[in-house]
């Protein structure tokens, strides 16, 4: 797949049915497949737990409730519960089950009977009487409508569904939906109703845990609204099965080892790259702040910013780890053209570039950032206002594999006329840059090649976080270890998993972006989100 590095830390995203497939050649017995499901439910109940952490609500004493298929979703969802009680969260449990006990699979009942030595009083079981699915629902409805529930968990159908559903199965994913106070909704594998085809009835979840291996049906634009946030739980399938052919695939923690080694005791500040950044505007200096302090951040030894005159002694005061350059401004403020002269004599110095945050839209500013891409030969790294039409014919003219974009949709349609997300990948291959499409499930575009980042929330749906992954990749860039989309990669993880541990902390809400770069040291520690609560 052209690196051995991200072939080594990244997992394939498979179709239901490969999945499906892989599955039946790993776990050939009843005691190979509850080794599984006793991964998959310890896993489950920390990630639960994180997730549920992302609120600010108390944490323990939660009322959880679980809707039980008969197949192994199903005893993943008990054995899931029963990971959560031992971690001290669970109060009361209620278990809705779409099939009588006699016809669980023999590893959903044994992981039954486990939760059952756990919860004991504390644990409400409710079976159907086949014969009578809807009086069944109606009765639930009726029974359920008037409690607050913190978690709710859909273990009812997994990856081997194919619509339509049946009458019952539908009936309690719309009670899940239409009828349930809850504040967390957890999908087991894939929400009920998606897979391969997914029905019109689909289990709405706020976040989805990929047990096992990624399914390309979770992250498509139809399943998006379904799925809520995905999280990849990875177990082990492929240590062995790398299956390199696969084109898109799932970032794994592995992908910071790199940044987790020892350096040498001889180390030199210059071994280590020189990242220089063109960004802000006398109007703009915050995102100019941000991704500075991101990218001293990052591991580079230099950093050299060239900036506007008028704001080099605020910022250098602030950030003196880096050198500025008094750059000169146009009227409005904005970079000037003339100032070109000055990022000539450091061309020779610098291991990357880094342009765009902050910059503005002024039309000498947008020349002077064509010019400089035209000139530079080197690592390059644009974000944010150096996102133009204009800026990317220069680069084709050059060599668009040293490149990494930054772009979100918006973006991504201003440069390349396109807003849905099969053709923003095509046009990505096309240019041949290593291109980020930033939002939720970031994706890392690159030749045939495509990466997925499960990592991160909403704590970044603000103003200059992509400022903040900018300085990253950028200092990724300068180091010189890695190519545009193994930068690429590592930024977006670490910017996510960072993303994570602030949530955690502090919730989603009262938080400052800038926050983010206090915790990419923690986000370094090797191990998933989960692990560390």
């Amino acid at each position: 797949m052209g690196s051995a590095f991200l072939a080594a830390c990244t997992d394939p995203i498979l179709s239901c049915s490969q999945a499906v497939d892989l599955e039946r050649g790993l776990l050939t017995d009843e005691e190979s497949e509850w080794l599984a499901m006793q991964k998959v439910g310890t896993g489950l109940g920390r990630g639960i737990a994180f997730e549920y952490g992302l609120s600010r609500f108390r944490r323990d004493d939660l009322n959880v409730i679980a809707f039980t298929g008969k197949g192994h979703n199903g005893g993943d969802a008990l054995l899931a519960l029963k990971e959560l009680h031992c971690l001290g969260r669970v109060g009361r449990a209620t278990l809705i089950f779409s099939a009588s006990e006699s016809d669980l699979k023999f590893n959903t009942r044994k992981a039954l009977d486990e939760l059952r030595s756990c919860l004991e009083s504390d644990l409400l079981e409710y079976f159907p009487d086949e014969s009578d699915a809807a009086s069944y629902v109606a009765w639930l409805t009726q029974s359920l409508a008037d409690i607050q529930y913190d978690i709710c968990l859909d273990g009812l159908l997994g990856m081997q569904f194919r619509p339509p559903l049946r009458e019952m199965i539908a009936g309690l994913i719309r009670l899940a939906n239409d009828v349930l106070s809850c504040r967390l909704r957890v999908a087991i594998d894939v929400p009920s109703g998606v897979g391969d085809e997914q029905d019109e009835t689909t289990f709405w979840a706020d976040v989805t845990f990929a047990t096992g291996v990624g399914k390309a049906g979770l992250f498509s634009e139809d399943a998006s609204l379904a799925a809520g946030s995905i999280r990849y739980l990875d177990i082990g399938f492929f240590e062995e099965n790398s299956l390199e052919q696969a084109h898109a695939r799932l970032v794994k923690d592995s992908v910071l080892d790199p940044l987790r080694e020892r350096r040498p005791s001889n180390s030199e500040k210059r071994k280590f790259g020189h990242l220089l950044v063109v960004a802000g505007s006398r109007g703009m200096p915050g995102a100019l702040a941000m991704c500075v302090a991101s990218a001293i951040r990052s591991g580079v030894g230099l950093v050299t910013v060239f900036a506007p005159e008028s704001r080099v002694a605020e910022l250098s005061a602030r950030y003196p780890e880096a050198m500025w350059v008094e750059s000169p401004e146009t009227p409005e403020g904005g970079l000037a053209l003339e100032g070109l002269y000055l990022l000539r004599r450091y061309m020779d110095r610098g291991s990357a570039l880094l342009l765009g945050p902050g910059l503005g839209r002024e039309a000498e500013t947008i020349d002077l950032v064509r010019e400089i891409v035209r000139l530079w030969q080197g690592s390059l790294v644009l974000d944010a206002d150096a996102l133009q039409r204009s800026v990317i014919e220069a680069l084709r003219e050059g060599n668009p594999a040293r490149a990494v974009l930054t772009p979100h949709l918006g973006e991504m349609k201003r440069i390349s006329g396109y807003d849905d997300l099969e053709a923003a990948r095509n046009w990505a291959r096309e240019l041949g840059s290593a291109v980020v499409l930033k939002g939720a499930n970031a994706r890392i575009f690159s030749d045939c090649r495509e990466f997925v980042n499960t990592g991160g929330n909403a704590v970044l749906s603000r103003g200059g976080s992509g400022d903040v992954l900018s300085g990253i990749v950028g200092g990724l860039m300068a180091q010189g270890r890695w190519t545009a989309e193994e930068a690429a990669a590592m930024g977006v993880y670490w910017h996510g998993k960072a993303a994570d541990l602030l949530a955690y902390e502090y919730g989603q809400t009262a938080v400052r972006t800038t926050q983010l770069i206090d915790y990419l040291g923690s986000a370094l520690k090797e191990c998933d989100v989960w692990e560390m609560i």
